[in-house]
């Protein structure tokens, strides 16, 4: 199935303020969710300096807990680029598409100005 007249019909002026919209929401989550994430790791490793005596299962809990945040608060700031990465590849490889898949790129980069 083509997908593209479907892109052209709605690449409106309407649909552009909505995919502004959704970019705007992606960048205060990709900044916020990593900062937040960042600050817990702090508050973590200031408990466990401030805790005085801490055993070795205290120690494995916390640097589990911190290694995973930072995991995560890469992947979260990495998903824009990894979903226009996606969206790059799709139109060329995917059975069904035609063209270079420039329409929606073309509206999704107008939602960008």
């Amino acid at each position: 199935m083509n997908f593209l007249p479907i892109l052209d019909a709605i690449c409106d002026a309407d649909f552009v303020s909505v995919l502004k919209i959704v970019r705007w929401a992606i960048n205060i989550i990709c900044i916020a969710i990593p900062i937040i994430l960042i600050v817990l790791v702090i508050v973590d490793l200031a408990k466990v300096v401030t805790a005085g005596n801490i055993d070795d299962k205290m120690k494995k809990e916390v640097s589990q807990k911190v290694l995973t945040r930072v995991i995560y608060s890469v992947l979260i700031f990495l998903v824009p680029t990894i979903v226009s990465l996606f969206f790059r590849i799709v139109p060329i490889s995917a059975p069904g598409f035609a063209g270079d898949g420039a329409t929606w790129k073309t509206c999704w980069d107008a939602a960008g100005n």
